[in-house]
């Protein structure tokens, strides 16, 4: 399963897009997101129809967490702290899981994603 992520180097003071693979036979998909975010919680926001930011859901209380405004295609502003991995929704029966980001999905945030670095997370 492949996601598109968007962060920040504090120490570089640079902003980083990659794209990174996760294996399909690791088990439990949903650790390794936690894992890769560092988080504890996941939090699943809709970028539009088809795309899903997958975040840390207590991003804003990490020190030096860099802090992102992004404006979703239905022109919703959000303030999101950490990384932000991209990933496509995927409708089933009963609810919507995630998927593999696609080639034409890349293309289009690449083009089209609004977001700028607003800064970062103070610590105490």
């Amino acid at each position: 399963m492949k996601f598109y992520v968007i962060s920040f180097d504090t120490k570089l003071f640079k902003m980083n897009a990659e794209v990174i693979k996760i294996e399909w036979a690791i088990h439990d998909i949903y650790y390794e997101l936690s894992s890769i975010l560092g988080s504890d919680s996941l939090e699943f926001v809709d970028f539009n129809d088809e795309v899903v930011m997958v975040i840390d859901e207590d991003g804003k209380f990490k020190k030096n967490n860099p802090i992102f405004r992004v404006i979703t295609d239905d022109g919703i502003t959000l303030d999101l702290a950490g990384k932000i991995l991209f990933a496509r929704n995927v409708e089933n029966e009963f609810s919507t899981d995630i998927g593999s980001i696609m080639a034409e999905d890349i293309f289009y945030l690449r083009n089209n994603l609004n977001i700028q670095l607003l800064g970062v997370v103070k610590g105490e």
